[in-house]
């Protein structure tokens, strides 16, 4: 099974990329602080169910890195990062699948380049234009006080809290790889641009029910009722399709990698003609 990995430029500095696999192309676009190497057990799965599985640094994290002056970071600018990706590293239409932040990343990706993705995985994009929580956006101001502060570890604990309790049962040999970059500076980079970045996100209900793409929206089976949930149920309803569940919950991509790829493999079926 072939494996690389390399940087590709793009406007204001260049991404860090792996792919492993050979077949058609498969791009991940992670949440959160996740690097190329977060979900590599699921990635591991696909990639030996025959798709060339892409990976990535998202901006300015880890090894990924930007140029002064950098433009102003927004969704948009997330999503053309990846299109640049898709046009140096695959040579048709990939699949690609987007849990929380990589899910708006993917709907931004799509609407502004239908013709680099066949089908986008949508896995509880947290898009208050979705839905609108007062009391999601009165914690999420909270968060952003704290991180503020500079106390990124107290504020990353309390956006994790928010909603409550979550199951954060594992499947079993599931693992979380140890960090490459630095953790805080992840955490700074994401509370000074990433966070607000999705808080303020443009893409409104008409403009996704637009794409023609196949999108297909899902949702963790162990986050029903969370606020990202709620927003994966809005997305489904727009795109006038079931919501797919999905095992496990919001980091179901991790904590879930093996039925998280049957389900996937499974979803590429049914939405292929």
């Amino acid at each position: 099974m072939s494996q690389e990995d390399g940087f590709v430029e793009v406007d204001g500095g260049k991404l860090y990329y792996e792919a492993r696999g050979d077949g058609p192309p498969l791009l991940l676009i992670q949440g959160g602080l996740s690097e190329a190497g977060a979900a590599t057990q699921l990635a591991e799965h696909l990639s030996a169910a025959g798709h060339r599985v892409i990976t990535y640094d998202r901006r300015g994290l880890s090894r990924s890195e930007t140029t002064s002056p950098e433009p102003p970071v927004t969704v948009g600018l997330h999503a053309a990062d990846a299109a640049a990706l898709l046009d140096a590293v695959a040579t048709e239409p990939a699949l690609v699948v987007g849990p929380s932040i990589g899910a708006v990343i993917g709907l931004h990706l799509t609407t502004a380049r239908p013709d680099l993705v066949e089908l986008l995985v949508a896995h509880e994009p947290p898009m208050p234009s979705l839905v609108h929580d007062p009391e999601q956006e009165a914690g999420l101001d909270a968060v952003a006080e704290i991180a503020a502060t500079g106390d990124v570890i107290t504020a990353i604990r309390r956006f994790a809290a928010l909603g409550g309790e979550r199951d954060d049962e594992t499947e079993t040999g599931a693992r979380s790889p140890k960090p490459v970059g630095d953790v805080q500076a992840n955490l700074r980079r994401f509370f000074d641009h990433d966070f607000p970045a999705v808080r303020t996100v443009q893409l409104s209900p008409d403009e996704i029910s637009a794409v023609r793409t196949r999108i297909v929206a899902t949702g963790g089976a162990r986050s029903q009722g969370k606020w990202e949930h709620r927003c994966a149920e809005r997305l489904a309803e727009l795109l006038d399709r079931p919501l797919a569940s999905l095992p496990g919950g919001h980091n179901g991509l991790i904590s879930h990698p093996a039925g998280i790829a049957t389900a996937l493999l499974e979803l590429f079926t049914e939405a292929r003609p």
